[in-house]
């Protein structure tokens, strides 16, 4: 397979002008100007690479808006009440969901916090590159045992693998947090938390120094201070940054610019629909942007292309994937989508990342491909809707 179009953004050097990407055996053999033997090219057209979530809730597919404008402590009740009336059944109908519209927006890797398996099964269904890490929490009776049969049963794959997840520091003890890293250091599986995403937490990272590590994806990180990011920085540890939910939420504002500056491996996550909208890296991309500039009062706070590397690039380092995807270049998988810019704005073109990342939208997303398969083509494939999950959590009474 060869893709041709007016632009191709490797990540890794500079854009390309009517460039083309070449793909055998799931994997890119090469990333060069094209040639008259290379085929139409695609006008109005970039090619990227598959853009990487660093933190989703594909489960939570179907629960857009409840409890909007809830303080975090009654909203994050809400939402689990409401979560309580579903089956296996219902989250796996909103993980399949989920795993079509991150595709259908060019999302070709997650790294999800799944409360019940189920995103593995629907993200290899899709074809979608997922690291499902099982949620631990210390309400759960032999938490261990159940971690354990969990991670024993879940269906990985050559794009799907397993991780744990202590949830936060909220709803997971101590002694259960340095059980499950253990638990996952013992296997070789990789570890994400919610840490310091609301005001509700008080411990600093400091208290949880004996269990982070570059292994140790934090979540959130709103509420850290120049201590905390310098531990992070000291022991390599990565972070997700989720903007639109901790606005949404009302949490606040992470301070990215400083946490950059330190060297912190840092990745973009959309976070879930219930907190966030939906899974639009490219919303959360330009939310990143206006917020850390509103934040500092520089306009030069963080670019585009900054931007466009927290979605790509960095979001792979932060979730130990910086091998096999987040930028074009030989030898990696071939997961990358082509963003039609048709009618926007930005034409004609004068550069295409500012263009791709403040004019990208699902709906300019015309293909997107994963190890090499087309897996949404725009037009194709209607993007799946987990209605009779939310019609049972829109039902649930109040308690």
């Amino acid at each position: 397979m060869i893709l041709r179009a007016d632009w191709v953004v490797p990540m890794d050097g500079p854009p390309i002008a009517d460039g083309c990407v070449e793909i055998e055996a799931g994997r890119i053999v090469a990333v060069r100007p094209a040639n008259g033997d290379d085929g139409e090219r695609r006008r109005n057209a970039v090619i990227l690479p598959g853009l990487v979530n660093a933190h989703t809730h594909l489960e939570y597919t179907a629960m857009a808006g409840f409890g909007d404008g809830m303080p975090f402590t009654p909203w994050i009740a809400d939402h689990i009440r409401r979560k309580d009336t579903q089956t296996p059944a219902d989250l796996l109908d909103q993980a399949r969901a989920g795993a079509a519209a991150c595709l259908a927006a060019g999302v070709t890797t997650v790294a999800d916090c799944c409360y019940a398996g189920t995103v593995a099964q629907a993200a290899g269904e899709a074809g979608l590159r997922a690291i499902v890490y099982l949620e631990g929490f210390s309400v759960w009776e032999r938490l261990e045992a159940r971690i354990e049969a969990a991670l024993d049963a879940l269906p990985v794959t050559d794009l799907v693998t397993a991780g744990v997840s202590p949830h936060a520091p909220f709803t997971v003890t101590h002694a259960d947090y340095a059980m499950l890293i253990a638990l996952a250091r013992r296997r070789g599986l990789p570890v994400a938390t919610h840490l310091l995403e609301s005001a509700r937490e008080t411990e600093h990272l400091d208290a949880f120094r004996d269990v982070l590590g570059p292994d140790t994806v934090a979540i959130h990180a709103v509420f850290v201070n120049e201590a905390d990011i310098a531990l992070l920085a000291e022991l390599d540890v990565p972070v997700a940054h989720c903007p639109r939910s901790n606005a949404l939420l009302g949490c606040g504002i992470a301070p990215l610019t400083e946490l950059l500056d330190a060297g912190v491996r840092v990745g973009l996550g959309t976070d879930s629909p219930s907190s966030a909208i939906d899974f639009d890296m490219w919303a959360e991309m330009r939310t990143a942007i206006m917020l850390q500039r509103a934040r500092t009062g520089r306009a030069d706070a963080l670019s585009a292309q900054t931007a466009l590397e927290l979605a790509t690039t960095r979001a792979a380092a932060a979730i130990g994937l910086a091998d096999t995807v987040g930028s074009l270049a030989p030898g990696k998988a071939a997961d990358l989508l082509v963003l039609d810019m048709t009618g926007s704005t930005f034409l004609p073109w004068d550069d295409p990342v500012t263009a791709a990342v403040y004019g990208g939208s699902p709906e300019r997303v015309a293909l997107t491909i994963v190890a090499g398969e087309i897996r949404y083509r725009r037009g194709e494939r209607d993007v799946l809707a987990a209605t009779a999950a939310r019609a049972k959590m829109i039902q649930a009474p109040l308690g």
